[in-house]
């Protein structure tokens, strides 16, 4: 019988993964990236480096981010003429994109 993966944060532990915690204690962080692995130990000073977010935070950004798509957001901004275009915050285009599906629906100002 094979347990089951139940990823719960989003790390970067040699790329990018996908964690599963067993425990998290106030001096270790028992934790697997597959479903094939066994639980490693890491300190918890280490994994609170690691960790970037959980995974329905990220799992938000991603629905923000395709619904910006969808929308046609702009996710770069140019703060003068002739200069090179800087990234836009997180909070300034998931601000948009509600504005943009109030609007469609009809319940903004």
């Amino acid at each position: 019988m094979k347990k089951s993966w139940n990823p719960e944060w989003y790390v970067f532990m040699n790329g990018f993964r996908l964690a599963e915690t067993k425990t998290i204690g106030h001096k270790w962080v028992r934790f697997r990236t597959s479903s094939h692995d066994r639980y490693s130990r890491v300190k918890r000073a280490v994994w609170d480096a690691c960790v970037i977010r959980t995974l329905n935070e990220e799992q938000h950004r991603i629905n923000i981010f395709n619904k910006a798509h969808k929308l046609g957001v702009e996710m770069s901004e140019y703060k003068r003429a002739n200069s090179k275009a800087t990234s836009r915050t997180f909070a300034d285009i998931e601000a948009d994109v509600d504005y943009l599906e109030m609007s469609l629906r009809g319940e903004a100002a």
